[in-house]
Protein backbone atom coordinates (compact mmCIF):
# COMPACT_ATOMS: atom_id res chain seq x y z
CA UNK A 1 0.00 0.00 0.00
CA UNK A 2 1.33 3.57 -0.61
CA UNK A 3 0.64 5.80 1.60
CA UNK A 4 -0.35 9.59 0.31
CA UNK A 5 -1.13 13.29 2.21
CA UNK A 6 -4.14 14.82 0.58
CA UNK A 7 -2.29 17.38 -0.82
CA UNK A 8 -0.18 15.50 -2.86
CA UNK A 9 -3.36 12.88 -3.55
CA UNK A 10 -4.79 16.02 -5.74
CA UNK A 11 -1.58 17.35 -7.21
CA UNK A 12 -0.80 13.88 -8.69
CA UNK A 13 -4.53 11.83 -8.92
CA UNK A 14 -3.96 10.50 -12.17
CA UNK A 15 -0.66 8.88 -11.03
CA UNK A 16 -2.26 7.51 -8.07
CA UNK A 17 -5.31 6.04 -10.29
CA UNK A 18 -3.01 4.14 -12.58
CA UNK A 19 -1.44 2.56 -9.14
CA UNK A 20 -5.00 1.64 -7.96
CA UNK A 21 -6.03 0.39 -12.07
CA UNK A 22 -2.61 -2.06 -11.47
CA UNK A 23 -4.03 -3.36 -8.39
CA UNK A 24 -2.51 -1.37 -5.75
CA UNK A 25 -4.31 0.17 -2.44
CA UNK A 26 -3.33 3.50 -1.93
CA UNK A 27 -3.76 4.76 1.69
CA UNK A 28 -5.07 8.52 1.73
CA UNK A 29 -3.41 10.71 5.39
CA UNK A 30 -4.64 13.92 6.79
CA UNK A 31 -1.65 15.32 8.62
CA UNK A 32 -0.19 11.98 8.80
CA UNK A 33 -2.98 10.15 10.01
CA UNK A 34 -4.90 7.58 7.59
CA UNK A 35 -8.55 8.26 6.98
CA UNK A 36 -8.78 6.33 3.74
CA UNK A 37 -7.81 3.59 1.35
CA UNK A 38 -9.09 3.99 -2.40
CA UNK A 39 -8.49 0.09 -3.70
CA UNK A 40 -9.69 -1.80 -7.56
CA UNK A 41 -13.02 -2.04 -7.74
CA UNK A 42 -13.01 -5.05 -9.19
CA UNK A 43 -14.35 -6.05 -13.02
CA UNK A 44 -17.78 -6.56 -13.57
CA UNK A 45 -18.15 -10.40 -14.12
CA UNK A 46 -16.46 -11.03 -10.10
CA UNK A 47 -19.80 -8.56 -8.97
CA UNK A 48 -22.00 -10.31 -10.75
CA UNK A 49 -20.70 -13.99 -9.71
CA UNK A 50 -20.92 -12.34 -6.04
CA UNK A 51 -24.68 -11.38 -6.63
CA UNK A 52 -25.63 -14.48 -8.09
CA UNK A 53 -24.09 -16.52 -5.02
CA UNK A 54 -25.92 -14.41 -2.82
CA UNK A 55 -29.10 -14.79 -4.31
CA UNK A 56 -28.47 -19.27 -4.68
CA UNK A 57 -27.90 -18.95 -0.69
CA UNK A 58 -30.70 -16.70 0.29
CA UNK A 59 -32.84 -18.73 -1.88
CA UNK A 60 -31.06 -22.11 -0.29
CA UNK A 61 -32.29 -20.74 3.19
CA UNK A 62 -35.78 -20.35 1.98
CA UNK A 63 -35.71 -16.41 2.72
CA UNK A 64 -36.46 -16.02 -0.88
CA UNK A 65 -37.60 -17.14 -4.21
CA UNK A 66 -37.14 -16.62 -7.41
CA UNK A 67 -39.63 -15.50 -10.27
CA UNK A 68 -40.14 -18.71 -12.84
CA UNK A 69 -41.11 -16.17 -15.35
CA UNK A 70 -43.71 -13.26 -16.53
CA UNK A 71 -46.50 -12.52 -14.42
CA UNK A 72 -49.78 -13.94 -16.40
CA UNK A 73 -53.28 -11.67 -16.93
CA UNK A 74 -54.98 -14.72 -14.40
CA UNK A 75 -52.23 -13.48 -11.63
CA UNK A 76 -53.00 -10.02 -12.14
CA UNK A 77 -57.18 -10.94 -11.80
CA UNK A 78 -56.53 -12.46 -8.71
CA UNK A 79 -54.48 -9.49 -7.24
CA UNK A 80 -55.63 -8.71 -4.14
CA UNK A 81 -58.65 -5.66 -4.14
CA UNK A 82 -59.11 -3.29 -1.16
CA UNK A 83 -60.83 0.10 -0.69
CA UNK A 84 -58.21 1.66 1.52
CA UNK A 85 -56.66 4.66 0.61
CA UNK A 86 -52.97 4.71 1.43
CA UNK A 87 -52.11 8.39 0.62
CA UNK A 88 -54.56 8.93 3.32
CA UNK A 89 -53.54 6.98 5.97
CA UNK A 90 -50.18 8.27 5.25
CA UNK A 91 -51.49 11.51 5.75
CA UNK A 92 -53.30 10.93 9.00
CA UNK A 93 -50.32 9.32 10.46
CA UNK A 94 -48.11 12.32 9.49
CA UNK A 95 -50.87 14.68 11.27
CA UNK A 96 -51.21 12.28 14.43
CA UNK A 97 -47.24 12.62 15.02
CA UNK A 98 -46.34 8.99 13.80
Amino acid sequence: MSPVNVAELKNRLSHYLRLVRRGQAVLVRDRDRVIARIEPAGNRDAAAGDDAARLSDLEARGILRRGRGRITPDLWARRPRTDADAIATLLGERDDGR
